[in-house]
Order: C-alpha cells, then structure tokens, then sequence
C-alpha cells in the first residue's frame, strides 16, 4: 500500500507526539547496544574480540528467543500494549545502566559485571520493545497513516542514532571523562522511563479505506518473504554498525562514518515517502541498492579514510538501508494490522535479534584473526572488506526484493483486472 499524503500534513499526527517521543527515547538504547556495545567490551572491558562475539551473540539470541515468546504468548489491544512498554522500561533501563558503570569497577570483577548486566538488559528489553513497536498496527487506522508513522518513527530514531553518535561515542571511543558517560546513560534511562509512562491511546479510530484484512492481501510483500529480506539485511547492517566505531578510532575517519549514516537514515525519509507514494516499493529499494553501492565504490577507494569519504560512505549506508527499512516495517504492520500484532512484531523482531547474533559471531571471529587497530585503514583488509561484503548483501538482497514486488504486483494487478464469468441467467417461470 502506498503513502498518500506528506509526512506533515498526515491526519492526527500530534496525537502521536507522545508515542513517537518514546520511541526515540527507546531507540538510543537500541543504537548504543547496536553501536558501541561491542566496543565497549574490547576496548572498555579488555575482552578479547571472540569472547566479546560470543557474549553479544549469546544475549542477543535470548533477545531474539523472548521477543518471540512475548508476542507469540500475548494479543494486545492498544491500552495493554501501552501498559506493558511503559512497566518494563524502569527494569530495562536499570540494567543498561549498570551495564554502562562497568568501567568503574575494580578491573577483576568488570567481565563477570559486564556479562551479568548485558544479559539483564536483553532479557528485559523485549517488554518494552514487542508492545511498542505492535502499537504502530494498533492505533494508526489504515495503510496510509501506518506508513506516515513509520516514516516519522524512522526519523526519531535517525534523531536518536544522531544523539548517540555525538553524545556518547566520543566519550567511549576517545576515553574522555566516564562521569560524563555514565550522566549520558543516566540521562537517557530517565528519559526512556519518563516518556514511556507518557503515551496514550488514540481517542478514536475512525473507519479507513479498507479494511486491515484487505490490505495485507493486497500487499505484495508476503509476511515469510519479509522475514528472509530481514534475515539478510540485519546479518550484514549489524556487522557494519558494530563495526563504525572501531573504524572512527583506527581507520582515521574520526566520528565522520557515524555521523553522516545517522543524518542520511533521518534526512531520507520524506524523499522514501514521496518515492513509495509516486512509484511504489520497487522502485524504493532500487534507489536505495543505488546508495549501497556508492558507498561502496568510495569504501574501496582512496579517499575513504578522508572527512568527504566517510560522508559519501555515511550517507549511502544510512540513505540506502533507511528505505529498505520502511519498506520492511511497513510491509509487517500491514500485515500485523490484519490480526495478532504483537505477534507479527515478535516474529520480526525476533529474527532481526537472531541475525544480529549471527553478524556478532562473525565479527568476533574476524576482528580475532585480524590486528585491526592497525589494518582497519586497509582498504583490502579482512574487516574492511567485512564492511564492503555487509553493502553488498544488502545491496543485492534489495534489488531480489524489488524483483519480487513487482512479480506479485504484476500478479496482483492481474487479478483484479480478470472479469468474473458471468453466472447463468435462470429463466423466471411466468
């Protein structure tokens, strides 16, 4: 289904303030544990990197296992689904910042420390996450107004991603004060819990266009079909984002690489509205197949470690993977529109956890078989290449989706353009 209205005229968009506040404030958990985690236990934590691949994979497998089980086990209406994201955010935000004052303990005790809080935060993270994502399909009231909250959703967490990168990164990758990182990870849990505990339901739900059931038949992206795009396409992000930090501090790109792929993820979103609502899904994930590969003609290239190559390298990846994203959640919130969203949000959520732990574990193996704070400014080097190879699949695995939607829209179209046979006319007896 497509978006027919721009992102600031969408009907009832200040209802959603509350809800959209929320979600950036939740999202900077998620891109601190996405960005700097893994930094944070080798270069923070003195972890080698296979031990820290196997931590990472291990907690985001029982994330991955539990947001499955949290959305597969409830079906929330809208006011359940506001109460459970609002009563686990204290329990979430409690274990992220223990996590974070790692570094003040006694070294001895920092693994054990580490590991214990780490696992804490995955295992409560699912309460908040499942039944406010699910709240997308539960209080917008057709395709339209899905897709315009989305787009508004996906630029509070470019603003978060953004938030993260220039408030907490250079604390952590240029070991600047740790009060001031442990404040910023206060900050941000009294935040989460703050804007939680503010959303509200919608006061009403007027009828749309079409009904949810309709519209997920008409989608031409099969729920199954979102799952394996996603698979592939958090495996090779998570590998790329793990790795922009260690590629800030040792390949000479300073903060650049993160800055720019958090403002090319937020900036892009009008443009993906404008271009699903004009031309429709294919076409959005061709464009963005298109920046992918930009960012990797300059990421093998001579000017990459330089302030212009970080930016084009940025922009395509936060450009490119930001449209694959809306594309993705929006296909899933149709469909989760139809009936159990929780469920088809756990599903989501779930393999995206589990891709990540995969992307985890082969990060682990090859930044340990790798000096990499001195080859990461190779540009043929085995991480950097990690990076490259992450564009591609991504690249790729987009323009398979785009074939494919246009395969089941032209089928689809098809359909609807075929007459019905006429029934037999039945004589009335005079």
């Amino acid at each position: 289904m497509e978006c027919r209205s721009s992102i600031s005229a969408a009907p009832r968009w200040v209802a959603t303030m509350p809800y959209l506040l929320a979600h950036f404030a939740k999202s900077q958990l998620w891109h601190a544990s996405t960005l700097l985690f893994g930094f944070f236990l080798t270069e923070a934590c003195g972890l080698d990197a296979r031990t820290m691949g196997f931590a990472m994979a291990g907690s985001l497998v029982l994330n991955g296992v539990l947001d499955g089980v949290v959305g597969g086990v409830s079906d929330l209406d809208v006011q359940r689904a506001i109460r459970r994201q609002a009563w686990g955010a204290p329990a979430t935000c409690l274990f992220f910042l223990l996590f974070c004052a790692t570094p003040f303990l006694d070294p001895a005790y920092r693994v054990a420390w580490a590991m214990t809080t780490l696992f804490a935060f995955r295992a409560t993270y699912p309460f908040i996450d499942v039944p406010q994502n699910a709240m997308v399909a539960l209080i917008a009231t057709g395709a339209e107004e899905r897709c315009l909250l989305l787009a508004r959703r996906n630029i509070g967490s470019g603003l978060a991603s953004l938030a993260v990168v220039v408030l907490a990164a250079p604390l952590l990758i240029t070991g600047r004060s740790l009060t001031a990182w442990i404040v910023w990870a206060g900050v941000v849990a009294l935040l989460v819990c703050a804007t939680a505990w503010m959303v509200r339901g919608p006061a009403g739900r007027p009828a749309g266009p079409a009904t949810p059931l309709q519209e997920a038949r008409d989608t031409p992206v099969a729920f199954r079909t979102v799952l394996v795009m996603l698979a592939v396409m958090m495996l090779a992000c998570a590998a790329f984002r793990a790795l922009e930090p260690y590629y800030a501090a040792y390949a000479g790109a300073g903060m650049g690489l993160l800055l720019w792929a958090a403002v090319g993820g937020m900036a892009s979103q009008p443009l993906w509205v404008a271009t699903r609502r004009r031309f429709g899904d294919g076409s959005v994930l061709v464009v963005a197949a298109a920046a992918l590969t930009i960012a990797v003609v300059v990421l093998l290239g001579p000017s990459r470690g330089g302030p212009v190559g970080a930016a084009a390298i940025g922009l395509g990846f936060g450009v490119g993977t930001s449209g694959v994203w809306l594309v993705l959640w929006t296909a899933t919130m149709t469909h989760a529109a139809a009936g159990r969203a929780t469920r088809h949000v756990g599903a989501f959520t779930c393999v995206s956890k589990l891709a990540q732990a995969a992307a985890m574990l082969l990060l682990g193996q090859v930044l340990a078989t790798s000096p990499y704070r001195t080859t990461l400014a190779d540009p043929w080097s085995a991480p950097s290449l990690l990076m490259v190879a992450a564009l591609v699949a991504i690249a790729g695995s987009c323009l398979g989706l785009a074939a494919i939607v246009r395969v089941n829209r032209t089928a689809c179209d098809e359909r609807s353009a075929t007459p019905r046979p006429a029934g037999r006319t039945i004589p009335v007896p005079d």
